[in-house]
């Protein structure tokens, strides 16, 4: 028994937790102390940022003896764990494809599906019986069909895959069957996924997709739905069909009130993700009635002329991982980033929203008469600040880990897109009479009154030029980027023809090379969205008679010195 007076020994001292042995890239690189929380340290998460870990191998001696002595043992590592939740997957189809085919083909899943005693996911279509391969009809729907095409919930999966990451305003992954997915929803995320598979038919969902949403209830779903319409009929090349849609959802979108700061605290009851949810939903809608806008489909950008107060999205990390986002940032605080004392980390999401901002700006004076000088220059000094102050962590589109941020990818798509739109209206580059014919997404406003030189709009709009195509390099499946890629491609080309048609067709190798590349990624993305196919054949033909004139440059007799010299830009009645 102890006696209470006789001193016991000292216990031993609680260790000292120590500094830790993790740190995120975003820490390191501002040399700030990391907890080395995962999947989002403490910091990041305060202050909404991108957080990425480099995997470690320090420590590392092989394999241990149980997985040498038997190779097939199912003993993983920490890093093979997480990366088995890098794809989404519910257990329906292997989505993983052949990546060595790069900028080719998409893949060819291979549909299995679970048998009679497998709980199917809620949400999904009941799939019975057998493992084996299943043939999925391409029939039409009809208004007497089933809403559902029997074992077609893996498109589901190659939505999320291949198209959501490109456009992420649906619920994550991870979450989606937690939430309620109406079946309208459900098939237009099957009709889209339809298209990046040859083992189903988008024509299958095409005769009632649209009506079917149309024909709902008004709801943030609905609103979604016809977005996601507007979206992938454009790139069908079903152009005023894509307009329709992008109308009923701006229309639906005010009378929800969804431009409101209070929408998406009120409607969400509480859910953060649910939340953001619905924020994204708003700018995405204001992102793709701006670039639509731009490209001719709509007639004002309505979604810009109320006051921007929704609060901006967080990170797509935070988001995918359906963790709880920071307080979401302002307008107003992200155009004072540049005056306030301490720098704060603002999304991928945020420029791409500002890029489109620009763009709106570029829009709005394309019909201006009077004072377009000050604006020119102005949107001119707000492209060039934009790329001044980009944060080292999103200039860079490669991560370390070999994959692209695809929305910073679109937000530099976009702000290059929107100097063309700007500079070469306003430039002394002549295009040749090989380009009067309409090429699709190659509506550039009308010529205007240079705010500089003639030469110096020219060479700006060539760097921008130059700069998309620089993003076409870039090697991954091109078919994972957003299908507006394709539309900022043409721009790119129109203006690098235009060059080459006032040096009477001469084309050096660089433009000749980008030229070859573009009409490339045009041929692999034909694979997928009809759009590109058309502009393929059109850019192909201009592309030759624009040869064609360096070859016979006596042939149309044109006076391009006079016409240089009075500062017009030639374009054909029906490309106005």
């Amino acid at each position: 028994m102890n006696d209470p007076f006789i001193p016991a020994k000292n216990p031993t001292p609680p260790k000292v937790a120590g500094p830790s042995l993790l740190a995120c890239l975003l820490c390191r690189h501002k040399h700030l102390k990391c907890d080395g929380k995962t999947p989002v340290c403490g910091r990041c998460a305060a202050t909404g940022s991108e957080c990425q870990y480099t995997p470690s191998r320090r420590g590392y001696k092989g394999p241990s003896k149980k997985r040498r002595a038997n190779p097939s043992s199912p003993e993983q590592t920490p890093a093979d764990l997480a990366a088995s939740f890098d794809a989404p997957s519910v257990g329906l189809i292997n989505v993983t494809p052949d990546w060595s085919l790069q900028n080719t083909v998409p893949y060819m899943p291979v549909a299995t599906f679970p048998s009679s005693s497998t709980t199917a996911s809620p949400g999904l279509t009941d799939h019975s019986g057998s493992s084996q391969p299943i043939r999925f009809p391409n029939d039409p729907l009809t208004p007497d069909s089933s809403v559902s095409v029997p074992g077609d919930g893996y498109l589901v999966d190659i939505f999320y895959t291949y198209f959501h990451p490109s456009h992420p305003i649906l619920s994550p992954f991870r979450m989606l069957y937690r939430s309620h997915l109406p079946p309208f929803l459900e098939q237009v995320i099957k009709f889209i996924g339809a298209h990046f598979t040859p083992a189903a038919s988008p024509e299958t969902y095409r005769p009632t997709v649209v009506s079917t949403v149309k024909e709902q209830e008004a709801s943030i779903e609905k609103v979604q739905a016809l977005l996601l319409l507007a979206i992938v009929l454009h790139s069908r090349n079903e152009r005023p069909e894509a307009g329709e849609c992008l109308a009923a959802a701006v229309d639906l979108a005010f009378e929800l009130g969804m431009q409101s700061a209070s929408f998406a605290p009120t409607m969400s009851e509480g859910d953060p993700v649910r939340a953001e949810c619905l924020r994204r939903t708003w700018w995405e809608l204001f992102i793709i009635e701006g670039m639509l806008t731009a490209l001719g489909v709509q007639r004002a950008f309505r979604t810009n002329l109320v006051p921007l107060e929704v609060g901006l999205p967080c990170e797509e990390r935070i988001y995918q991982d359906g963790l709880t986002p920071p307080p979401p940032p302002t307008i107003a605080q992200f155009d004072n980033r540049v005056f306030a004392d301490e720098e704060r980390d603002f999304s991928s999401f945020t420029y791409r929203i500002e890029a489109v901002r620009i763009l709106g700006r570029v829009v709005g004076i394309q019909d201006m008469v009077e004072g377009q000088q000050d604006h020119v220059e102005a949107i001119d000094a707000r492209i060039t600040s934009w790329f001044h102050h980009l944060p080292e962590s999103k200039a860079e589109l490669l991560r370390p880990d070999g994959s692209v941020d695809e929305i910073m990818f679109q937000a530099t798509m976009i702000v290059n897109g929107a100097a063309i739109y700007l500079h070469f209206p306003r430039s002394d580059l002549l295009s040749s009479p090989a380009m009067a014919a309409e090429v699709i997404c190659g509506h550039h406003g009308p010529c205007s009154i240079p705010a500089f030189s003639h030469h110096a709009h020219a060479m700006k709009a060539l760097k921008a030029a130059s700069e998309i195509s620089s993003l076409a390099s870039i090697r991954m499946p091109v078919v994972k980027h957003t299908p507006f890629f394709i539309c900022a491609l043409v721009l790119s080309s129109i203006v690098q023809l235009a060059a080459c048609s006032v040096k009477a067709g001469q084309m050096p190798d660089p433009s000749r090379d980008r030229l070859t590349l573009t009409i490339g990624v045009f041929k692999s993305l034909a694979r997928t969205w009809a759009i590109s196919q058309t502009i393929m054949r059109q850019i192909k033909a201009v592309s030759r008679d624009v040869m064609d004139l360096g070859l016979r440059p006596a042939v149309d007799q044109i006076d391009l010195t006079t016409l240089l010299d009075n500062g017009r830009f030639w374009v054909p009645d029906g490309m106005r």
